[in-house]
C-alpha cells in the first residue's frame, strides 16, 4: 500500500516509516523540508508539505491508500493552525477515491470528553474531524513513550544513575515505545472494518517507577534509582527544552504542563494505566516488553 506519512521526519513518524518499508509498503514520508532517504537500500518517496500552506497538505494526500498522521505538538505550538490543518487533510482524505484508511495517531492520551487541558483538548478536537470528514479513520492513543527516556529523560541516567520523571512512585503507568506504536497503527489500516474507532493503547507490562529502574538497570546492566521529579522541575525542565521554539508564552506553558501532569498522577481515571488485553484482540501484534526495549537501545555515549 502507498501509505502518506504526516510528520515522517519526527521520532515517532520515522518510526513508522521504517516498519511500514519492513513490511512491504510503500511510505511517502511527508515533512517541511523532506531530505534524501534509504532504507535498507530502498529510496523512501518524500513530499513537502507546510501546516502554513494548507494547498500543500492536501495535494500530499493524493494517490494515498492509506495515511498515517503524526501531528506537532499543541504543548508548545498554538493549535488552531494545526486543526485547521488536519481538517484539510481529513477532508481530501474523504474525497479522495484511492485512500481506504487514515490512522490518526493523538500522540498523547485523549479522553471522551473535552478536560479544559490545552493539547488534550485540541487532540479532541483534531479526533471529531477526522471521524466528522467521512474517511474511515482508527485512532491510536498512546500513553507515555519509553523513547523519552533516550532523549530528554537521558541526563540523569548517564550522569548519576538515575531515571527522573513527573510521576509519583505509586503511578501506575503503561510504557510503550514508538515501535509499538507504529505495529498497531498498520494493524489497525489493515482492518477497515475499525473505522470510527478509538483505541488507548500502551505496552505490554503496567509498572511503577521503582519497578521501571528495576528492569531497565538489569537490560543496561547499570544500578538505576529513580525520582520522582516534581513538577517545578518538571515545567523548568521542558522550557529549557522546547520553550525557544514554542509560539506560546512560557507562563501558559508552564499552567499547562503543570495542570495536566497534577491530572496525570491523581486522577482516579488513571490515563497512563491501559489493558491491552481487549486491544489486541483486534490489533494482534506482539508488543515489546521493556527490557528488550532497553537491550535495543543504543546507549548514548559521552560527548
Amino acid at each position: 500500500m502507498r501509505v502518506v506519512v504526516f510528520g515522517a521526519t519526527g521520532v515517532q513518524g520515522s518510526a513508522q516509516v521504517r516498519a511500514l518499508t519492513a513490511k512491504g509498503h510503500d511510505p511517502v514520508a511527508v515533512s517541511r523540508a523532506p531530505e534524501a532517504w534509504t532504507i535498507d537500500g530502498k529510496a523512501i518517496e518524500t513530499f513537502a508539505a507546510d501546516y502554513q500552506d494548507l494547498a500543500s497538505l492536501a495535494e500530499a494526500v493524493v494517490g494515498s491508500d492509506a495515511i498515517f498522521l503524526n501531528m506537532p505538538s499543541t504543548s508548545f505550538q498554538a493549535a488552531a493552525p494545526l486543526i485547521a490543518g488536519v481538517e484539510v487533510i481529513a477532508r481530501a482524505a474523504a474525497a479522495s477515491p484511492s485512500t481506504k484508511m487514515l490512522v490518526f495517531n493523538t500522540s498523547l492520551p485523549v479522553s471522551e470528553t473535552t478536560r479544559g487541558f490545552a493539547a488534550q483538548d485540541a487532540r479532541f478536537e483534531m479526533r471529531r474531524l477526522i471521524f466528522e470528514s467521512g474517511v474511515p479513520a482508527v485512532s491510536i492513543q498512546p500513553v507515555v513513550f519509553l523513547d523519552n527516556l533516550m532523549g530528554w529523560g537521558w541526563p540523569p541516567i548517564a550522569s548519576r544513575n538515575t531515571i527522573v520523571y513527573p510521576h509519583k512512585e505509586s503511578l501506575d503507568v503503561s510504557w510503550i515505545c514508538h515501535d509499538d506504536v507504529a505495529a498497531l497503527m498498520i494493524a489497525a489500516m489493515e482492518r477497515p472494518h475499525l473505522a470510527g474507532r478509538s483505541f488507548a493503547v500502551g505496552g505490554p507490562e503496567t509498572v511503577r517507577l521503582p519497578e521501571l529502574a528495576r528492569k531497565l538497570g538489569r537490560a543496561w546492566d547499570r544500578p538505576l534509582g529513580y525520582e520522582s521529579q516534581s513538577l517545578d522541575d518538571f515545567c523548568k525542565l521542558m522550557l529549557g527544552q522546547f520553550g525557544a521554539t514554542s509560539s506560546l508564552e512560557s507562563a501558559h506553558l508552564e499552567d499547562e504542563l503543570r495542570r495536566i501532569y497534577t491530572w496525570y498522577n491523581s486522577s482516579d481515571e488513571y490515563p497512563f494505566c491501559v489493558d491491552m488485553a481487549p486491544v489486541l484482540k483486534e490489533l494482534p501484534v506482539e508488543l515489546t516488553p521493556i527490557e528488550t526495549w532497553a537491550r535495543r537501545q543504543r546507549i548514548p555515549q559521552p560527548a
